[in-house]
């Protein structure tokens, strides 16, 4: 069984300017720094595809998970963003692990919330198919991906701050 998850996360700018930014590749060559030299970047039409691979030490990974994986974790992250419409675009992001029956899927949509603000609704579940272990481990990636769309919340503010 699946964990489901939905929250909403606030900008302090128009969704006009969040949306060039997740859409500008220098936004993503600063976002993941030295792993830009990893990621695939299809942009075009006020749109934009990012899909990174990468493997992780075991002993970088939260031990519950750690305790699965004998060296390395080989995870996949995918970011997508169509266009801008009327103040409103929606994306997603995925997750995968390999090796380990590990997903996760956000849907997320961004929109004007008055003020010269935005705000970005997430709806997304995390699904681990391992027995006994599975809703301890969808808890956790939960969790994660709550982290994750914060940090990325912080870094769209600070591009938008210091173009």
């Amino acid at each position: 069984m699946s964990k489901s998850f939905r929250f909403g996360i606030e900008f302090n700018f128009p969704s006009e300017k969040v949306h060039a930014a997740l859409t500008d590749t220098r936004y993503w060559m600063i976002r993941l720094g030295d792993l830009y030299s990893k990621a695939v970047i299809e942009d075009g039409g006020g749109a934009i595809a990012v899909s990174l691979t990468d493997e992780l030490e075991s002993s970088a990974l939260p031990g519950l998970v750690a305790k699965l994986v004998p060296d390395r974790l080989g995870v996949e992250r995918a970011d997508r963003w169509g266009p801008l419409s009327d103040g409103r675009a929606v994306g997603s992001v995925t997750g995968r692990a390999h090796g380990l029956p590990i997903r996760i899927e956000v849907d997320l949509e961004l929109a004007e919330a008055g003020d010269a603000r935005s705000v970005l609704n997430v709806d997304g579940w995390a699904e681990v198919k391992i027995p006994v272990l599975g809703g301890q481990i969808e808890r956790l990636l939960k969790n994660m991906a709550q982290d994750l769309l914060r940090r990325d919340h912080d870094a769209v503010e600070a591009f938008l701050l210091n173009p």
